[in-house]
């Protein structure tokens, strides 16, 4: 094995259980005072000039896989040398040794260190070591262990660094490695792996028992709150699990497949663990087409809006229409907003999606009759970048659609994630003459608090309710809201009515408006007259 390729301030070392000197990178031997020619050698007596003591406390060491710092002094230049030595065992019959200078500050890319139970500096595995432990791995006599990766994702730390600034991050980084130290067997790995994402190698042990157990220790262990700098932080960890020889074949998979089993884990259901399985590898590969595709679909003109009817329940006229993106990729057919979106959204490619969305609504609408009004859906990640008043602004004086006959609809998580800017954005808006409806009422947390934050001109009862209906609880709630909105003057809308005993129901207790497939499934453009008619 050659460590010629690591670059790092750092010594390494492959050694046997009796400590016999397999492969070393030069920073070992410069560290160490040792002459070049080492191979077949043991370590232990190598070192023996140099301090007295040296060659017991390294065999220790070895023998018991720990951690020792020992006090040497250098037979070039007599100068008083304290090395730490980190033993980590990959294998029965092989062990990786890690030293460093304690003089030298700059040591693991990762930058992080923790304390040991023995109060000793332990410096993070870097990617190197990681990769060298991953590429000589054996399994042990019995094969029934195997070599698993645990890779952990802190959720959230990015709201610390904005938050508390980059010197909490840091420390938070350096508190989640210590805790992660304390809970990890001897002869674990574990590595700071990029950013916010450490791993734990687990070597030789029964998998997935011992994976899946680690990860559910390391969940509960990083909920538990961090005080930083006297203020409390609260995060999160997701984890991603890869084991050899179980649905992952090569070695060299191992970090791939983590990655990909902590991607599944971030996006469906953060602060859990996931294994990894083949159908990921074919998810990430669907979804690596979606992206590409999504990014060149405006270009193409593949998207297209239809328009959902939205009737006054009176005399059941049309008053307005909600606007509907559909993609249409060729070779693939009708892709559901409910996959694209939150792509469009983490890629940003929501931005220019969302301008062309309101452009072609306005400009649409001004064909229909002047009292029909255009609902049009704004996405939260269209109100960072803090000029949506101008794309709304733009779409209408370019459209020619008075301010009063469009709607934007927003959702409450838009809310939740800042407050003041989100209404300040809103105020800016609404001063044009837009109205401002909140969708899917009565699926979050603070609904009522931002109804007497902000004037909506509509509150639009969530589908999941009138599905249910035929529940005492969903028809109670259903009334306290039409209540609610009365009291308010605020009108009622409510979605995905599709029978008349449900038409009926809301008619009684006071709702104004539905949409849904009782009155029209969404349609062309070019439909719409024909359904005014």
């Amino acid at each position: 094995m050659n460590f010629t390729a690591i670059d790092s301030s750092c010594g390494f070392a492959w050694v046997d259980k009796v400590g016999k000197i397999i492969s070393a990178n030069p920073a070992f031997l410069k560290l160490l005072a040792l002459p070049p020619d080492i191979a077949d050698k043991t370590w232990f007596d190598l070192t023996a000039p140099l301090n007295v003591s040296a060659p017991d406390l390294l065999r220790q060491a070895v023998a018991e896989q720990h951690t020792e710092t020992i006090k040497l002094v250098s037979a070039i230049n007599n100068k008083t040398l304290h090395v730490h030595v980190h033993v980590i065992a990959c294998d029965q019959e092989q062990r990786l040794i890690m030293v460093e200078s304690l003089s030298s500050s700059n040591f693991s890319q990762s930058g992080i260190n923790h304390q040991a139970q023995n109060h000793s500096a332990v410096p993070l595995a870097d990617r190197g070591m990681l990769n060298e432990c991953i590429a000589n791995w054996k399994p042990d006599e019995s094969g029934a262990a195997s070599l698993a990766m645990i890779m952990i994702g802190l959720d959230r730390f990015k709201r610390i660094n904005e938050t508390l600034g980059y010197d909490a991050g840091d420390q938070l980084l350096k508190f989640a490695a210590q805790r992660l130290l304390r809970i990890v067997r001897s002869d674990d790995l574990v590595a700071h792996f990029a950013g916010d994402q450490f791993v734990v190698l687990q070597i030789n042990q029964n998998q997935p028992v011992a994976a899946t157990a680690m990860a559910e220790r390391i969940t509960g262990l990083l909920k538990r709150p961090f005080l930083i700098n006297g203020q409390q932080a609260n995060i999160s960890a997701s984890i991603g699990l890869a084991i050899l020889h179980q649905n992952t074949e090569s070695s060299g998979d191992l970090i791939k497949h983590a990655e990909l089993a902590l991607h599944d884990a971030k996006h469906n259901a953060r602060g859990s663990y996931r294994l990894y399985e083949q159908s990921l590898q074919k998810n990430a590969g669907e979804q690596h087409d979606l992206e590409v595709g999504l990014r060149r679909a405006l270009f193409l003109q593949e998207f297209t809006l239809f328009y959902q009817a939205q009737v006054r329940m009176q005399d059941r006229k049309i008053v307005g229409f909600e606007a509907l993106i559909r993609w249409e990729k060729p070779g693939t057919g009708i892709i559901s907003p409910v996959r694209f979106i939150p792509l469009a959204e983490e890629t940003g490619e929501i931005h220019e999606i969302g301008k062309w969305v309101l452009q072609t609504a306005c400009r649409e609408a001004t064909t229909w009759l002047e009292d029909i009004k255009i609902a049009v859906n704004v996405s939260p990640v269209q109100f960072e970048s803090g000029n949506l008043k101008q794309i709304v602004q733009a779409a209408l004086s370019t459209s020619g659609l008075t301010p009063q006959r469009l709607e934007l609809e927003i959702t409450e998580g838009l809310l939740i994630k800042n407050v003041a800017n989100a209404l300040e954005q809103l105020r800016e808006i609404q001063a044009l003459g837009v109205s401002v409806a909140m969708d899917d009422f009565g699926t979050g947390y603070s609904s009522l608090n931002y109804l007497s934050s902000f004037p909506f001109s509509k509150i639009k009862i969530d589908q999941s309710f009138v599905h249910r209906m035929q529940i005492d609880k969903s028809r109670t709630l259903i009334k306290a809201v039409i209540t609610l909105g009365s009291a308010l003057g605020i009108k009622t809308l409510a979605e995905g009515v599709e029978t008349e005993e449900q038409f009926d129901y809301l008619a009684r207790n006071g709702c104004m408006e539905i949409q849904g497939y009782l009155i029209s499934k969404p349609v062309p453009a070019e439909q719409i007259q024909a359904l005014i008619s």
